[in-house]
């Protein structure tokens, strides 16, 4: 067993909550994110509870009615609770709740205060609590925008505030909420708020909100006795910088008093490590190695050096950025460096209509090049060459470089759903050249007869991405080809063509499918006979809503499906309700839509037995809400909730889960947390 010491310093990273974190005044709470409760670590054993008692309670961050009532139960139950907590952050008013809390805990040294209170939140019990305590920092924020609420609760709340800071003997920093407003009410506010702080012994006052000019009142806020700084938190912006300076340095006490960012860069610019110099500048790193592991070691130091990896993603931005700069200062370095690192450099090939034509030339003067390019990222034209006005410039540059990419693996576009415009004789060139080695390929093809012996020299391709243009034809088939019969991933664009094609092909590994658009789909005959034919083996399919609505149901011959993405464009397009199976579709798991599958006043009508191993929906166009307020008029957490009951999670875009902490999923939506840090 370790002793409590240990256990402390173990669980203290994960318990304790980053001031930085606690002081948070701009935009969304830092709180809000969903994530699960750090009090679940105090109920692994007993030691760990005893322990981490302490830590949680250290720091309270109360977003909620139901957690600020929990609380006070618990502060009831054990009074000795209320004596660990040193910071106190509340984003609301919390009814009769607070003054038990505040009463409950008098060692309170830090208080975050929000002034912004909507009715019907009531702030009686923060009012009579708030003169029990005596903290040495507050921090307060009025967010006031779109409109500042007006009501009599929010209103209360600030006379008992200013109150509070007249009788608040420890005060000595003040987080001041206001900043460089028009508006007459906010104004109002902060000159009350800056008199009343003109009589108390602060020290320091934080200016947590941005300026574009200075108000008058951070000249009274100069006149306080005590103070010693007044520091500007946020930068600022380039345009009103000449203006506020020039305003500081004109009054004498203010430019003694205030502190700001010297340079508008400093608040985003990177920290650089210090490097110690070497004292021995004929040092040489690995010189007892011999020369194979030191070209293994610097090999590997330049595969992360030259961000390898990501550039094989097609979400890696192409171009230098200011945290993935050029690379080719890299090869500068040595001779050692720049054979080493020159197979990286050529490793992924990103073309443009300008700079195809350039890599072409120089790979027909160093064809040995050539044989390190593995990724050609294309760049995008128009399925037809007349629309495109570098089309045909950049087909020949990008086949003059592929003719020379003998180990050629990926062929894809630098846009998602995009594709490289080719004609016959190039898509042929693409399989004499890299055919037996080649794994993704996304094209446009046009203006010729497909067949399956154009895919046959693909032996190795793995994911196929194939847009159909206009003036495609099919080729006659005597019998079912086993072309393309690696292929696990089929993404199809353009009209039925293509589609009957494929569904006259085997494609023994087929397992997922996207038919994001289609052009031309007269009487759906096409995708009929490929869903027939091939919709046993899928296990993950994408299309639109009303390819679904097919007479024959799409689904009911998947019956391996484990998740379907449907695609909309708009939120009425479809309902759940229009997609139940005739008999239980046993596999699916996860459905993925854009906007939310179900209506909440049809959510009843939803029968779960259609689909026993439904376990998630996830809605690309969700985010979850971030306050009390907003759950309460969310209908997505209606609906959440009521799919909870189903044991269904509703998921936003990022996966994540709405989980209500406390109470009665259907009966407390108000009091739901899902994923609140409730400390």
């Amino acid at each position: 067993m370790f002793p409590d010491e240990i256990i402390s310093e173990i669980l203290s990273p994960a318990l304790k909550v980053p001031d930085e974190l606690f002081c948070h005044t701009v935009g969304p709470s830092p709180f809000s994110s969903y994530s699960l409760s750090t009090s679940a670590y105090l109920l692994v054993c007993k030691d760990w509870l005893r322990v981490a008692t302490p830590l949680l309670y250290n720091v309270v961050i109360l977003r909620s009615k139901p957690q600020a009532t929990a609380l006070e139960a618990a502060l009831k139950f054990n009074p000795e609770l209320g004596l660990f907590v040193k910071k106190l952050r509340l984003e609301g008013g919390y009814v009769g709740s607070m003054h038990t809390i505040l009463k409950l805990a008098p060692n309170i040294t830090d208080l975050f205060l929000t002034l912004s209170i909507w009715s019907p939140d009531s702030t009686t019990g923060l009012c009579k609590g708030l003169p029990l305590i005596d903290p040495r920092r507050v921090i307060v924020v009025d967010p006031c925008y779109p409109k500042p609420p007006t009501n009599l609760q929010a209103s209360t709340l600030r006379g008992a505030l200013l109150a509070c800071i007249q009788s608040w003997k420890n005060l000595r920093i003040f987080g001041f909420p206001y900043g460089s407003d028009q508006n007459s009410a906010i104004m109002s506010w902060a000159a009350e708020m800056s008199q009343v702080l003109a009589q108390t012994q602060v020290h320091t006052v934080i200016l947590g909100q941005s300026f574009f000019l200075i108000p008058p009142f951070i000249r009274v806020l100069c006149t306080i006795p005590s103070l010693k700084v007044l520091h500007f938190e946020r930068p600022f912006q380039k345009e009103d910088r000449p203006r506020i300076l020039a305003s500081i340095d004109a009054d004498h006490q203010l430019k003694k008093l205030g502190t700001y960012f010297q340079d508008e860069d400093t608040f985003n610019a990177s920290t650089e490590p210090d490097i110690t110099p070497s004292l021995n500048p004929q040092f040489i790193p690995m010189e007892s190695a011999s020369q194979e592991i030191r070209d293994i070691i610097w090999r590997r130091v330049l595969f992360f050096v030259m961000y390898v990896e990501e550039l094989r993603s097609s979400t890696f931005p192409r171009g230098p950025t200011a945290s993935h700069p050029s690379r080719l200062p890299i090869l500068c370095v040595s001779k050692y460096f720049y054979r080493l690192g020159l197979p990286y450099l050529w490793e992924t090939v990103q073309l443009s209509f300008l700079n195809a034509p350039a890599i072409a030339a120089q790979l027909e003067q160093r064809p040995q090049l050539g044989s390190f390019i593995c990724r050609v990222i294309t760049a995008v034209t128009q399925p037809v060459p007349q629309q495109a006005r570098f089309g045909p410039k950049l087909l020949d540059a990008t086949m003059s470089i592929c003719r020379h990419a003998h180990n050629l693996q990926v062929f894809a576009p630098i846009v998602h759903h995009s594709a490289q415009y080719i004609t016959l004789e190039a898509f042929k060139l693409l399989s004499e050249t890299a055919g037996s080695l080649i794994q993704e390929l996304s094209v446009a093809l046009g203006g010729m007869t497909v067949s399956a012996a154009l895919f046959e020299p693909f032996t190795a391709l793995r994911v196929l991405e194939i847009h159909g243009g206009m003036e495609l034809s099919l080729a006659q088939m005597d019998t079912r080809s086993g072309a393309l019969e690696t292929v696990h991933t089929l993404r199809v664009h353009g009209d039925d063509t293509l589609l009957e094609l494929f569904a006259k092909m085997r494609l023994d590994s087929l397992c997922t499918v996207g038919l994001p658009q289609f052009l031309h789909l007269p009487d759906q005959t096409s995708l009929t006979d490929f869903i027939v034919e091939h919709g046993g083996k899928l296990r993950h399919l994408t299309m639109y809503m009303d390819r679904c609505k097919l007479s024959l149901p799409v689904i009911s011959f998947c019956r391996n499906l484990v998740d379907l993405e449907v695609l909309d464009t708009h939120p009425a397009a479809w309902d759940l309700l229009d997609f139940t199976p005739v008999n239980p579709h046993r596999s699916l798991t996860k459905i993925i839509t854009q906007h939310a599958p179900l209506d909440v006043k049809r959510v009843n009508f939803f029968h779960p037995t259609m689909f026993p191993s439904l376990r998630e929906m996830q809605v690309r166009e969700l985010k979850w809400p971030t306050s009390e307020r907003e759950i309460s008029k969310s209908v997505h957490v209606k609906l959440a909730e009521a799919l909870l009951e189903m044991n269904i999670k509703l998921t936003d875009s990022e996966g994540k889960a709405w989980v209500p902490r406390l109470g009665s999923s259907r009966k407390r939506s108000r009091g739901s947390v899902a994923g609140w840090r409730v400390r």
